[in-house]
């Protein structure tokens, strides 16, 4: 039975879904393995609501890092999983298609096909992950006008213009909503003294983290245990804690949006000017982002509806639409 597959790799979340629309999976890019026996304990979300409770012999594994693979054979493992969940058998022939950032080396692009083809794929494509996001947006990136798009994902921020089918110039930072998470836990350290579990962290980040400074006066209580005898506490988490521990990285972050507007071509920067610039990815939800984006380049910045789920949507598009496929992968290296 043959199966076509899109498949977005991401630092924190990896989907899977089939092109006729009957399986839809998103799981956490972790996976739990038993370092004694090398088995799978758990992947996806039930791996990550153990972390902090494993026995000591139960190792998590995140095969992805800054939205690029680094341990190809967990990679393998996690996308078997996904395959296995999804109810395909080992006699399936699955056709993957894949998102991979714009700015991944040749060897880590062939780390994350050879992935999915140990896994079980008979083959694997990959499409660059801005030009899938575009695609999911509805941008019409064959026309000879600009398509920008602003891709804040959970391990790095791509920005790209893409035209005729292809990337005309793209920035990008490995600086992600992961990044923003360690950076607010480590500014709890240093403040208070204690230390909170990622889950804390990224909670407060979604509640209380405001670009803008909208959100200033709001408190939260979260849990926590003191750094020198471990003791369990509740401690009182401001805003401007919150925004004054991200704030370097996102200033990387705008910093990266310049300088790739910077270089575009005239005539696309005119096309940037007039259309504006979509914002995608899970960081995209943040707080006033699409706001503080407008404010600093000057050009019109949207979040659209479900800004993280637009690369698996851009990914089906190309699978239900092989002349949209075809003109997607001419600047992609497989």
């Amino acid at each position: 039975m043959a199966v076509d597959v899109a498949i977005d790799v991401g630092t924190t979340t990896t989907r899977l879904a089939t092109a006729d629309g009957s399986v839809f999976l998103r799981e956490a890019s972790v996976v739990a393995v038993d370092t004694t026996t090398g088995d799978i304990v758990d992947i996806g979300d039930a791996a990550v609501r153990k972390i902090g409770r494993d026995p000591r012999h139960v190792v998590n594994f995140r095969p992805l890092a800054n939205g690029t693979t680094i341990d190809f054979d967990v990679a393998a493992r996690l996308i078997r999983a996904l395959f296995d969940r999804a109810g395909f058998s080992r006699m399936s022939r699955i056709h993957a298609t894949m998102s991979v950032p714009a700015f991944a080396t040749s060897i880590e692009r062939r780390a994350l096909r050879q992935a999915a083809l140990q896994a079980g794929a008979v083959d694997a494509t990959l499409i660059e992950a801005p030009i899938a996001a575009a695609i999911g947006v509805g941008l019409h990136v064959d026309e000879p006008v600009a398509a920008p798009i602003i891709m804040l994902g959970g391990g790095a921020c791509e920005t790209a213009l893409i035209s005729l089918g292809g990337i005309v110039t793209a920035k990008s930072v490995r600086i992600g909503g992961a990044h923003l998470d360690e950076s607010i836990a480590s500014a709890l350290r240093h403040r208070y003294g204690v230390v909170v579990s990622p889950r804390v962290a990224e909670s407060l980040k979604n509640e209380l983290g405001s670009l803008m400074g909208s959100r200033r006066s709001e408190i939260r209580v979260v849990p926590a245990r003191t750094v020198d005898v471990g003791l369990p506490v509740s401690v009182e988490v401001t805003a401007d804690v919150v925004d004054g521990a991200i704030a370097d990285h996102i200033r990387a972050i705008v910093r990266s949006v310049k300088e790739c507007l910077g270089e575009a071509p005239p005539d696309l920067s005119q096309d940037v000017s007039v259309r504006g610039i979509h914002v995608v990815g899970g960081v995209a939800q943040l707080h006033d982002f699409p706001e503080l984006l407008a404010h600093e380049v000057g050009v019109a910045c949207t979040s659209v509806v479900q800004p993280d789920l637009v690369v698996i949507r851009g990914l089906l598009r190309c699978l239900n639409e092989l002349h949209t496929l075809h003109r997607a992968l001419r600047s992609t290296d497989v």
